[in-house]
């Protein structure tokens, strides 16, 4: 029996791993590659254009966004609370699942995660922009023992010494493994044909890193309520019921944001490239083509994000029904070792020092699941 649980717990670890893995990349894959053009660029220096195109710059450039990130988070919300309202009426009488869905106090409880949650994937998207997915990946395991801190001052659910170690080696090994990565970028000097796992400039780090932070924020705050709610009502409250109220949550949320930027019906809705609006066209596409309102810039990649995200919704939101949410971050950094052996199956040269912190993440990760829990408060509650 201990077996078999140990058995399904690796076996829930590697599935969020595996997704944070996947995730990071996708984003950054749905950037426009830029092609640089050296002659293009002197000859405007040398006609007198007063943005000068730095190809120092240029080679750091991790591509734009050619569709507006806000109808991916949009659209992901949506078809999540499409699916968990057709599987609750296909799985409860029609008077239980209208009594689930309609149910206020479930609601009240994700209202405020659920809106934030959409600020914090656009900033996800925003930083993205700037940084690699592995630097996002890395970066995101600082969250690690903020995660930790929050879940013991709102729940007052403590870990031991051994413990909280465990959560600084993971972190350090993950800071040590993306400032080697910075050390790559600027020794290199370019990207050329390494752009998937090249980090960023200096500036663009500075742009990056308050999206990180506010997301990490905003993560850690969600994770920590989701353990509660989610683990809580388990038995009351169906996992599609839960995903339908947290996920209309972050459409309002998404709304919101986007109304506040004046973008839904200049950028999201328009039905024309118009230059003067979009400040990038996709590739063949010139100022006042046709375009397609909310997919304008969507392609293959953009879809699979998406699609993507929308399974994430339910697998992660299932696994946090067994485990706590510092194991879903611990989970997370083990994502990382699946991002650097693929980095490596793309032809990375091997990195004795990124190897050996992916070998002390991946250690550290089990070593920490494979912990039992110490609750103090519970502890003390009982003595």
């Amino acid at each position: 029996m201990m077996a078999f649980e140990g058995a399904e717990l690796v076996s829930r670890v590697l599935v969020v791993a595996g997704m944070s893995a996947l995730l990071p990349n996708l984003k950054g894959g749905s950037l426009t590659k830029p092609f640089f053009d050296s002659l293009a660029c002197h000859d405007a220096i040398a006609s007198g254009a007063s943005c000068q195109v730095c190809e120092t710059k240029f080679k750091h450039c991790r591509g734009h966004y050619v569709y507006e990130p806000f109808t991916v988070v949009f659209l992901e919300a949506l078809v999540t609370v499409a699916l968990g309202v057709l599987a609750t009426f296909c799985m409860l009488p029609v008077r239980r699942s209208v009594r689930l869905l309609f149910n206020w106090s479930s609601i009240r409880r994700v209202l405020p995660v659920g809106a934030t949650y959409a600020l914090g994937d656009l900033m996800d998207l925003a930083a993205a922009r700037n940084v690699s997915g592995t630097t996002l990946l890395v970066a995101a395991q600082l969250r690690l023992p903020l995660c930790a801190l929050l879940r013991w001052i709102l729940l007052g659910r403590n870990q031991s010494a051994l413990q909280w170690l465990m959560l600084l080696v993971i972190s350090f090994l993950c800071v040590g493994h993306v400032v080697h990565d910075l050390g790559d970028t600027m020794a290199a000097g370019q990207v050329g044909h390494e752009g998937s796992w090249i980090a960023a400039s200096p500036e663009q780090l500075l742009v990056a890193l308050p999206l990180i932070l506010g997301k990490s924020l905003i993560s850690c705050g969600g994770a920590v309520h989701a353990e509660y709610f989610l683990q809580r009502d388990a038995e009351e409250v169906p996992l599609w019921v839960t995903q339908v109220h947290f996920k209309s949550a972050t459409m309002l949320g998404a709304l919101g944001v986007a109304w506040a930027q004046g973008a839904v019906s200049g950028k999201i809705l328009s039905n024309r490239w118009d230059g003067e609006v979009f400040g990038h066209l996709p590739v063949g596409v010139l100022p006042g083509d046709w375009r397609m309102p909310f997919f304008g810039g969507w392609d293959c990649n953009t879809w699979l994000l998406a699609a993507c995200l929308i399974l994430n919704n339910f697998l992660v939101a299932d696994q946090m029904r067994r485990l706590t949410s510092v194991a879903k971050y611990v989970a997370y950094a083990f994502g990382l070792v699946f991002s650097y052996l693929a980095q490596l199956c793309e032809g990375r040269d091997l990195s004795f020092f990124q190897a050996f912190s992916c070998f002390g993440i991946a250690l550290m990760a089990v070593a920490y699941i494979s912990a039992p829990l110490v609750d103090k408060s519970v502890k003390g509650k009982q003595s």
